[in-house]
């Protein structure tokens, strides 16, 4: 779902850079990180939402943590796919774009599951308000 959301952040963040005329190289990446690293990001948060046990606090850090990963992931995809260049060839096998999806959305579910580990380990050692009675 990630790579999904990602490709289809990518797609629109093409068709907007086409659409209003875009002629800056660097606007085309900015709008290619946010785009990938916002639709993964959107795909971890999603797969890691847990409505009836959070507080919208903790909600809205997930959420800054995956979207933040999902972002630095396609910035360092990009950067990898765009040295998989070989100096005699004139054209890489595979697009950098291709590693910008796939980086934001494997950078992005790895914070999800580092936050939700670090959560779970930081709440189990607190002490529960209610109590069990059976235990």
């Amino acid at each position: 779902m990630g790579v999904v959301l990602s490709m289809i952040g990518i797609a629109l963040a093409w068709s907007l850079y086409v659409f209003f005329g875009g002629s800056s190289i660097d606007l085309w990446r900015a709008s290619l990180y946010f785009a990938a690293g916002g639709g993964a990001g959107t795909a971890a948060f999603v797969a890691w939402l847990h409505l009836d046990r959070e507080n919208g606090w903790v909600l809205a850090l997930t959420a800054i943590v995956v979207m933040g990963a999902g972002m630095i992931g396609a910035w360092g995809g990009y950067e990898y796919g765009a040295a998989q260049e070989i100096e005699c060839c004139a054209m890489p096998t595979v697009s950098p774009v291709y590693y910008t999806a796939l980086g934001s959305a494997v950078i992005a579910n790895v914070a999800g599951v580092a936050f939700a580990a670090g959560r779970a380990i930081w709440t189990r050692k607190r002490q529960t308000q209610i109590h069990n009675a059976v235990n």
